[in-house]
């Protein structure tokens, strides 16, 4: 598949896997740029800098999307202050792409360690 790295995936995987819940933060590009459209941006941010970290990671979350798509992974992406513990219904696995606050995010939905998070 173009694009998408070379992951080995065992076949079995959706079998160990049925639902995924990926669990995105919202870069500060993002923020800044809201700000922005509004006229409260900080004048003195570095533009370039924040979008070549934002096209990164919306680099990787697309990897990880064409990855379990390629491997019929049936999964939901949710942006981190979205999350709530419906999101949490019938997930095997919670996945989150980001940084420390983006997996402690993620963590503090989860009860008792019954669903695994990679992060």
């Amino acid at each position: 598949m173009p694009g998408v790295p070379h992951v080995h995936v065992p076949s079995q995987t959706s079998s160990w896997f049925r639902k995924i819940l990926v669990v995105v933060k919202q870069t500060a590009y993002e923020e800044y740029s809201q700000l922005r459209l509004r006229g409260k941006a900080p004048k003195a941010l570095r533009w370039k800098r924040l979008e070549h970290r934002y096209k990164s990671h919306k680099s990787c979350v697309n990897d990880l999307k064409g990855i379990l798509q390629h491997h019929n992974v049936e999964f939901e992406c949710i942006n981190r202050v979205e999350l709530d513990r419906q999101h949490l219904a019938n997930v095997d696995l919670v996945v989150s792409v980001g940084g420390d606050g983006t997996a402690l995010s993620a963590a503090h939905f989860l009860d008792h360690g019954t669903i695994p998070l990679l992060g």
